[in-house]
């Protein structure tokens, strides 16, 4: 059997034990704290060993600290007007459970943490569903994960699934699937059911940052600051066993230990030798740099390594846009994936499925300077994928009158299909379903008379414009026609025309004159 299975069986088999917890009859909570796993370095390793590592502390404490403060957002997809809308299901009681606060004594923060650090140290996390009499979801519990144990009824067909938990008092209980709200990483054992606890898997490495700590510690406690020997100068100036044990006791009391580094003292008839070798000469530092390192390696690999700035190289304001984006898609999707599944699965029913889901928001973690997110907001905002108050609620700034319409450039060109013609925003809008089109809008486009663009009304300006728009998509279609052949696709998307006019149009513009070529394609445009 595999060490690392029997050690987990040992240490749930504790589960089955009840009422107070003793060495002949220990819960998993002592067993676990006495045995820990043992390592060839000699230093078990436990949950509690391994957290006081500052290296392996730091790389679980900024992993937690990323994923809970990204906000957790309910959102709901619907389909209105023939396209999908999405949106924040903000009517959904399992929203503010999620984004705000899960339980009457923990905000989301606080919780996410908890799970958070759950599912990086033990690869596993636990929540209590607290519900309602209709089966609504009513509040969150966190669950310690490392007094849970899986446990299946093979009397029943299809096996069922409970799960028996230790509160830590000798107290068993046990949980139905349906009561629970299990996350889940790094699964490697078994079918995947339950994850593999990191501390286990990388044991000999935290043992021997434990141990390698700890000779640095007692060199630094027990060694002396003046790093050598001595030795008399002449054999006739020897001290005698006594005077040399006074000698030692003396430097020991005055000199040995950090608080006394820097001291200076006479001796006569002594001579100091360096030692032969120290804490660099002994490799020690490179190896406690090496173990610490390791151990990032584990938690999240070179990304994690450059944040923390244990790597060879570091992050510069110049590339911090490409790490941030290295770094979440490496170390913190994967949990987030997982969490936001395992919502899906346990929090939300399933005939929702469809229709909600939880999402992390990343803007958090990957959100640039002020000037980028300018720069990205107006760039979103001309091309029609934001509108200028969701690109405020997203700086976190109060809408604005106006500003819930998609906006494009200001030169650009929008076709109407119900009226059949282009349109330019901002200046004359389509008319409403059911008014008589403007005659300017509704004539065909033609180039302005002479002094009719000084001195003409407001709806010649539009179509002078609207023709200079046409005339130019026309141009671009004869210059493609002039280097190789059209295809329907092509005109279809420059003219936003359908597939089977432009089809017919290629089909026959070989023979006609530049001039019938234009008038076709003008005609397209304007879809007569």
């Amino acid at each position: 059997m595999n060490p690392f299975t029997k050690i987990n069986s040992i240490i749930r088999f504790a589960f089955k034990n009840e009422g107070e917890s003793t060495l002949a009859a220990p819960s998993g909570d002592l067993l676990q704290a006495l045995v820990g796993f043992p390592a060839s370095s000699g230093k078990a390793v436990t949950r509690a060993t391994a957290v006081r590592v500052a290296t392996f502390l730091s790389g679980v404490r900024v992993l937690a600290n990323d994923i809970a403060k990204m906000p957790l957002i309910l959102r709901q997809t619907s389909i209105v007007g023939g396209r999908q809308r999405t949106s924040h299901a903000i009517d959904d009681p399992l929203y503010p459970i999620l984004r705000f606060c899960p339980n009457s004594y923990q905000t989301s923060y606080q919780m996410r943490w908890f799970l958070a650090s759950q599912l990086i140290m033990n690869s596993n996390c636990y929540c209590q569903k607290i519900l309602d009499q209709a089966g609504e979801i009513l509040a969150l519990i966190p669950l310690q994960a490392w007094n849970m144990a899986p446990h299946w009824d093979r009397q029943t067909n299809p096996p069922t699934l409970f799960w028996r938990y230790s509160d830590g008092q000798g107290n068993i209980r046990e949980f139905k699937q349906s009561e629970i709200w299990h996350v889940s990483a790094l699964n490697l054992e078994g079918f995947g059911l339950e994850g593999s606890s990191i501390i286990m898997l990388a044991k000999e490495a935290i043992s021997l940052l434990i141990a390698s700590e700890e000779t640095a510690g007692r060199t630094f406690s027990n060694g002396l600051g003046m790093g050598g020997f001595l030795t008399s100068v002449s054999p006739d100036t020897a001290p005698d066993e006594i005077q040399a044990q006074n000698t030692v006791d003396r430097l020991r009391k005055d000199f040995s230990g950090s608080q006394n580094a820097g001291k200076f003292s006479y001796i006569p008839n002594m001579k100091f030798e360096k030692m032969a070798w120290n804490a660099k000469d002994s490799q020690l530092l490179e190896s406690r740099k090496w173990d610490a390192q390791e151990i990032i390696r584990v938690l999240g690999g070179a990304p994690l390594l450059v944040k923390l700035g244990l790597g060879e190289q570091n992050s510069t304001y110049a590339s911090s846009t490409a790490f941030l984006d290295e770094y979440f898609n490496t170390d913190l999707l994967p949990y987030t994936t997982a969490i936001e599944q395992s919502i899906t699965r346990d929090l939300i029913p399933k005939k929702q499925w469809a229709s909600l889901y939880a999402k992390h928001d990343a803007d958090v973690i990957l959100r640039g300077s002020p000037k980028e997110r300018a720069e990205t907001n107006q760039v979103l905002i001309n091309s029609y994928q934001l509108t200028p108050n969701e690109a405020r609620a997203i700086e976190d700034r109060d809408s604005i009158d106006g500003g819930d319409f998609l906006t494009g450039p200001a030169n650009g060109a929008i076709f109407d299909p119900v009226l059949k013609e282009f349109f330019i925003p901002g200046q004359k809008p389509p008319s409403a379903e059911g008014e008589e089109p403007p005659a300017a809008v509704k004539k065909p486009v033609t180039p302005p008379e002479e002094g009719d663009v000084a001195g003409g009304s407001d709806a010649s300006n539009f179509a002078t414009r609207l023709s200079a728009i046409t005339n130019s998509l026309v141009d671009r279609i004869q210059r493609k026609a002039a280097k190789t052949d059209l295809t329907a696709q092509f005109v279809s998307e420059v003219l936003v025309c359908s597939v089977d006019s432009a089809q017919r149009y290629c089909d026959s513009y070989k023979t006609l004159t530049p001039a019938d070529q234009q008038k076709a394609l003008v005609a397209l445009a304007k879809g007569e």
